[in-house]
């Protein structure tokens, strides 16, 4: 595989790269000394489990707004405000945040969000020997055949990891504390700090990678287990 075609894939995982210091393209995520603790904040410390995490690509955190982005999509104003008027106050909130952040990440919504976090685990997971290069740049193609599926551009899958993660930094707020906490999110320090990062290091790499780079499949690595997520 061409290097721009790698360096497309490993971008997927670049917002947690502007957030970590990390290279945006290196298969190995980092390229000096590993600075990942995969056992201490994902409960991974062997290939198996590792590989059993990539299944949250399809049932992650983004699961529980993808109805809402559907929704918006397809209803009329009024048909938007008479779903709104059925709802909780919770579920209320996460669909008014799914209609505000909409004309940003499109229907894709915050799917970017378990789609970068699964690229960054490859990658690491490539660093410690839980998977090989091959094995990585295959499972990597699959995440980049979602991603495409979902968004239209480099932007909107940005927009939709950074969605994601402002939805995750609030998950434990109660129902009265949950759309004030959503609304500072936008000023919240590690937020900033991948907008800013993004800005001043990737915009080169990612003019050099336009969205509907050919991307040639590659080979099923005999490797990988039979019941191993792709």
């Amino acid at each position: 595989m061409e290097d721009s075609a790698q360096n497309w894939l490993h971008a997927l995982s670049a917002p947690m790269a502007a957030l970590n210091g990390a290279s945006y393209t290196a298969p190995q995520y980092y390229e000096g000394k590993d600075e990942t603790d995969l056992e201490r904040w994902w409960g991974i410390a062997n290939r198996a489990q590792l590989l059993d995490m990539l299944g949250m690509a399809d049932t992650g955190h983004a699961t529980e707004l993808s109805g809402a982005y559907w929704q918006y999509q397809r209803c009329l104003p009024s048909q938007w405000q008479a779903l709104l008027d059925t709802l909780t106050p919770r579920q209320r909130i996460l669909h008014e945040y799914a209609a505000r952040t909409y004309p940003d990440c499109g229907p894709g919504g915050t799917r970017a969000w378990d789609l970068g976090r699964m690229g960054f685990l490859l990658r690491a997971g490539v660093k410690k020997g839980f998977v090989t290069l091959d094995e990585s740049l295959y499972l990597h193609y699959r995440l980049a055949l979602r991603a495409r599926h979902y968004y239209n551009r480099w932007r909107s899958y940005q927009a939709g990891y950074l969605f994601g993660k402002a939805l995750w930094n609030v998950g434990d707020s109660s129902d009265d504390a949950l759309a004030a906490n959503l609304e500072r999110q936008g000023s919240e320090h590690w937020n900033r700090c991948i907008q800013l990062n993004l800005r001043m290091g990737a915009l080169d790499l990612f003019a050099s990678l336009p969205w509907d780079l050919d991307i040639p499949e590659p080979p099923r690595p005999d490797t990988l287990e039979e019941d191993c997520w792709s």
